[in-house]
Formats: structure tokens, sequence, C-alpha cells
């Protein structure tokens, strides 16, 4: 047991090693969103009433009035779509890393 725990630490540390000279790719730059604008955007996708009725009863909370909506929706969607293809790639990245299920036991029964 201590021979496949040394080889797969040892497997890690290499890896480790492998992963972090590799240079990091920059994100790209996205704007900020609250989740008020985050809301808002989802609501924009649908019906106009629906983003109106939103925006009114939450203009006290939130400080954000159609006016405010008009200007800056296309930017408050870009952030969001920048966002959510950022997070994409993140987890593609993580699920391309990950190693494959089962390979665990494939090492230990090659061990015996």
């Amino acid at each position: 047991m201590n021979v496949i725990k040394s080889t797969l630490s040892s497997s890690f540390i290499a890896a480790g090693a492998v992963l972090s000279s590799l240079p990091a790719q920059a994100a790209p730059e996205c704007g900020h969103v609250t989740l008020a604008e985050r809301r808002i955007v989802e609501r924009a996708v649908g019906d106009v009433a629906a983003l109106r009725s939103f925006v009114g009863m939450t203009a006290i909370v939130y400080g954000i009035n159609m006016v405010d909506v008009r200007e800056n929706l296309d930017k408050w969607r870009a952030a969001v779509d920048c966002r959510a293809q950022v997070a994409a790639t993140e987890q593609a990245a993580r699920t391309a890393a990950a190693p494959p299920a089962g390979r665990a036991d494939e090492i230990v029964a090659s061990q015996r």
C-alpha cells in the first residue's frame, strides 16, 4: 500500500510542477455587474412589460430606474455574457484536467 501512495503522490507532484510551469492564460476583462443588473439582464430577454414591472418594483431598493436600464443594458448584457463564457471555459479546463474516474483502481490493480 505504501508503494501505491508514494507512486500517486509523486505523480501528483510531477503534475503540479508541470502545470505550474505553464504560462497562465489571461482571462478577458469582464465588467463588474451587480446582482440587480444581472437580474435585469435576465428579465430583458423576455417581455418588456415584465422588465418594466421588475424595475418599477425594485427601483427604491436597487436605485435603478428605466433610464438607467436604457443607457446601460447593452453594457450589462456584454458583461454577463463575458462572465458566462469565462465560467464555461474554466469548467471545461477543470473537466479536461481531472483524471478519468477509475484510473486509481487501475493503478492499484497493476501494482498487485
